[in-house]
């Protein structure tokens, strides 16, 4: 992988270069770390609550729940691995530590997660699309976006796989309307120019200037 701060960015091995991949999905490392949604009536109460709090209150909280799990989960798997003498997420590909969020989301019930790696070898990028989150669910329609949680948990499970400082963003929302929530994680120099497009360009438009 490119140095922390190549603008070539952190996620260009190819799939199945780095090793085989085993039942990393089932057992204990996919029940480690969880993240249990209120019922409905009480996220909107507490999203409400934090909404009311200066600074991002409510997506800062979200994100930092969504990063502790993720963390937790990574290393848990790579607890898994060792002791049955297998590879750790550091040494898989890529393409098979995101088959182990997507079914993680699954299980959990997170929604439906599909991950996307084809413009990591030339432009350092992946992206994630979520259907069926539980937090659009509980909120409804409004302005904010709903997802930080997911966020949190996709940057620092990728931080854990790729040995760099990476940011997350859900550059579109199904709460705001759009067909389904999507993110792009890649590094942070690289997402700071882009992030004032968001909720004002489409996630397309978004991620066409990332690639330049």
């Amino acid at each position: 992988m490119p140095a922390s701060g190549n603008s070539k960015a952190p996620f260009d091995r190819p799939p199945g270069s780095r090793g085989p991949f085993q039942s990393a999905a089932s057992g204990a490392a996919a029940s480690r770390s969880r993240i249990a949604f209120a019922p409905p009536e009480l996220l909107r109460a507490l999203h409400s609550v934090l909404q009311a709090e200066p600074d991002g209150a409510w997506q800062k909280t979200a994100r930092a729940s969504g990063v502790a799990a993720g963390r937790a989960m990574a290393a848990a798997a790579d607890r898994d691995f060792a002791s049955r003498q297998e590879p750790t997420l550091a040494d898989q590909s890529l393409e098979a530590g995101l088959a182990l969020v997507e079914r993680h989301f699954s299980e959990q019930g997170w929604g439906v997660l599909a991950t996307d790696i084809s413009l990591a070898p030339e432009h350092g990028l992946v992206l994630a699309r979520l259907s069926h989150s539980p937090m659009v669910a509980a909120l409804g329609h409004g302005p904010d976006f709903a997802d930080a949680t997911s966020a949190g948990f996709l940057q620092a499970f990728l931080e854990h796989v790729s040995g760099q400082p990476l940011v997350c963003l859900e550059i579109a929302c199904a709460r705001a309307g759009a067909p389904h929530c999507t993110f792009v994680i890649t590094s942070s120099d690289r997402l700071d120019p882009v992030a004032g497009l968001i909720g004002r360009a489409t996630p397309e438009e978004i991620i066409e200037r990332l690639k330049t």
